[in-house]
């Protein structure tokens, strides 16, 4: 007897799977539910059996499809102006690559958000050259500096080592002119 009642509850067990496998994982599983017009399996079991009760049809294995829905990147417009003249590029290796610094000249004080804009991302063209645009953001008012020294501005970026061996020159242009440094 005992025999029989576990190979009953076997079979049930195996033809309920069956019928989930078949309808794609729909198997009503919460208390009081009368059935769906989905044809799917009804379970008036008492409970939920691993989704939520309240007369969800999640079943043990529910699939579930989300629609994802990329955000298309927003394009940010560089409006900085180029530093009026360069006077100097220096580069210095070190372990992980190399740091490039620039030296310009304004006519007037104020500029600020004063970077090194890599051309090309940063790759080198054809001839391994690296170009960089020697950008800040223009002062609003003129205000001539006292002294030579207080209208330079610097800025600096680096190279990476992978990046370097490929890298024959470096160019830096301002408003101006512009300075190549050869390794």
């Amino acid at each position: 007897m005992k025999t029989i009642f576990i190979t009953v509850i076997a079979f049930v067990f195996v033809t309920g799977c069956s019928e989930f496998l078949k309808d794609g994982g729909s198997v009503g599983s919460s208390a009081g539910s009368s059935g769906n017009s989905t044809g799917s399996v009804s379970n008036s079991s008492g409970g939920s059996i691993g989704g939520s009760s309240a007369g969800s049809s999640g079943g043990l294995f529910a699939s579930r499809q989300k629609e994802t829905v990329l955000e298309q990147p927003k394009v940010i417009e560089d409006t900085r102006g180029l530093i009026p003249v360069v006077n100097a590029v220096k580069v210095d290796k070190y372990s992980g690559g190399a740091i490039i610094t620039a030296r310009g000249t304004t006519d007037t004080q104020g500029y600020s958000n004063v970077h090194l804009v890599a051309q090309n991302s940063g790759l080198p063209d054809e001839n391994g050259v690296v170009t960089y645009d020697f950008k800040a953001e223009l002062p609003v008012g003129t205000v001539p500096g006292p002294t030579p020294r207080s209208n330079e501005v610097y800025a600096g970026t680096s190279i990476t080592a992978l990046r370097l061996p490929s890298v024959k020159r470096i160019r830096v242009i301002a408003g101006q002119n512009e300075i190549t440094v050869s390794k």
